[in-house]
């Protein structure tokens, strides 16, 4: 692999010196972007930040992308030897191209060979991507090929590798129908009607080299969607179902998995409603069966929940759990008219939030079940569950609602209030520690002094008895348009049971935009939490010093 690697690069990089940059600009289009994250850290045992033996860290990559008509080409460079201390803990630690790809799109088929990223329906059964925040990246590298015989009609077929850090592991190979009768049929296209169906099957393989359990090596997983709309009203639902996999995840269990996720939404002028259910029973999937946290995940299972925007409710954010969970998400939102008493003369908006998650319930077998009452579930077909049945214990639960008004041109609130119950036990692990109750109100008010001059003030408050108490969180912004940004904050542990630890998180920071590059400088410290995205999380430690950011494309 590593030899195809070389070979790609220098013909990609011969290519361009073939021609000359003159022909090259000519007949296509090179881009690319680099960025860099570096932070020089200073010990803090108060907060918990290392004593680090190399102080100053950095995370590098760049993008080189060049497009020639239906033909496209990249590859990308990434220098994590002395990452970013968080990328360390996950041990992203490495350097040097493990993303690189040759493609041709024609109107009617698509080829690409070697890294690529795809995702089949909601992602249930198959979802490669990257979020660079979470140190998260699960592409495949291999073949894909995409074909439209007919319009409407998409046919994937993916086989290859998965990304895992510096190393591509395990074999992924899967096929994808997606068919939209909204395109096939021009009567249903020129009508308020819309509606398609899609079905995917997706399987991985493992050497089976454990010597106490017979292990399937060859585990398949199907999925079927479908989607229904008229006019404002939309209905999507997508079913999963995955072969017996025993796995450390689910405690080597011979039970299949399976998974279901529907949505309903509703949106007409000045109101949108969106409902969402979904459950997951033993569908972790992995590439290698004994990989925990982020490694090698092949599918995606969503998250019900809102992504919080503001600092204190997200340090309590969701982690969707595969090996078992049943919930729904509810939201409302609705735009007060303009012009009345109570919307104003600019309207007011309001959106109402609701999400609550619940294990799933289970009926032990009575194979995992000893003489003396312990669950003992490794070699037997684990549990049974009603499909329906909501388990006892509570794993999230978030009421929200947020008011937002322009009372003028230079004027805008937006007033928040959060309620959440978190299980810390079920979604960072920590056992024996219960449940979190958090309340949070918020504050965001914006004054814009003129076309180029804004300032904005947050403030923030979340009482709790639970985990570290109460926290207190201000934040001032400054803004130029569009070259300045100036920003100082602090977040206050005023309510932490240890007094030492009822520590201020200050940070001030500054950035500037020049043309296509944005550099941006900080000072301050990190709190100890959790990062989600998507429902997708991990750890990020405390840390305290200066932070360099420099992000630049052409």
């Amino acid at each position: 692999m590593k030899h195809c690697k070389a070979i790609f690069i220098l013909l990609f990089l011969g290519y361009i010196s073939a021609y000359g940059q003159n022909t090259l600009l000519q007949n296509g289009k090179l881009s690319g972007n680099v960025q860099l994250d570096a932070q020089y850290y200073i010990p803090d045992s108060i907060i918990g930040a290392e004593d680090l033996e190399n102080k100053i860290r950095a995370n590098v990559f760049a993008n080189i992308n060049y497009v020639n008509g239906g033909f496209s080409a990249g590859f990308r460079f990434e220098h994590y030897e002395w990452p970013l201390i968080d990328f360390e803990k996950i041990n992203y630690v490495g350097s040097g191209i493990p993303y690189y790809y040759a493609a041709y799109n024609h109107q009617y088929f698509e080829v690409v060979v070697g890294s690529f990223y795809e995702q089949f329906g909601s992602g249930l059964i198959y979802r490669s991507y990257e979020s660079r925040n979470l140190g998260y990246d699960n592409a495949t590298q291999g073949i894909k090929v995409k074909a439209k015989p007919y319009q409407g009609i998409t046919i994937t077929g993916v086989w290859g590798k998965q990304r895992n850090l510096f190393v591509n592991e395990g074999q992924v190979r899967g096929a994808d129908a997606d068919i939209s009768f909204t395109e096939i049929f021009p009567i249903i296209g020129d009508s308020k009607f819309r509606s398609g169906i899609g079905a995917s099957f997706v399987s991985k393989f493992e050497k089976d080299q454990d010597p106490d359990y017979k292990l399937p090596q060859n585990i398949g997983a199907f999925a079927g969607r479908a989607n229904f709309g008229y006019a404002g009203f939309n209905l999507q639902g997508e079913y999963a179902w995955k072969c017996n996999d025993p796995s450390a995840a689910n405690e080597m269990i011979y039970k299949p998995g399976e998974a279901l996720l529907l949505t309903a939404s509703y949106s007409m002028k000045g109101l949108g409603v969106f409902l969402t259910g979904l459950r997951t029973d033993n569908f972790d999937f992995r590439t290698l069966r004994n990989a925990s946290i982020n490694n090698n995940i092949i599918n995606y299972i969503p998250t019900l929940t809102r992504e919080h925007a503001y600092a204190l409710p997200s340090m309590y954010a969701y982690s969707s759990q595969a090996v078992g969970q049943i919930g729904f998400q509810a939201e409302v939102t609705y735009k007060i008219p303009k012009k009345t008493v109570i919307g104003g003369k600019y309207g007011t908006d309001i959106m109402v939030n609701y999400s609550r998650i619940h294990g799933i319930k289970k009926n032990y077998v009575p194979e995992a079940i000893a003489a003396d009452g312990t669950i003992m579930l490794a070699g037997t077909d684990g549990y049974t569950s009603p499909f329906f049945a909501f388990g006892k214990e509570v794993y999230f639960e978030d009421f929200n609602i947020e008011i937002g008004r322009r009372f003028n041109k230079s004027w805008k609130l937006i007033v928040s209030y959060v309620y959440l119950n978190y299980n810390m036990e079920v979604i960072e692990g920590h056992t024996g520690e219960s449940n979190v109750y958090t309340h949070t109100v918020i504050g965001d008010l914006t004054y814009k002094i003129n076309d180029k001059h804004a300032l904005r003030l947050e403030l923030q408050h979340m009482n709790t008895k639970q985990d570290d108490g109460n926290w207190m969180y201000a934040q001032l912004e400054y803004s130029i348009a569009p070259r300045w940004f100036f920003s100082v904050l602090d977040r206050w542990n005023y309510g932490n049971p240890e007094k030492e630890k009822q520590v201020h998180y200050y940070n001030v920071s500054t950035s500037f935009v020049h043309k296509t590059s944005k550099f941006s400088l900080s000072f301050g410290k990190q709190y100890e939490g959790i990062l989600c995205v998507g429902g997708v999380c991990r750890v990020v430690p405390a840390s305290y010093g200066c932070n360099l950011s420099i992000v630049t494309s052409f």
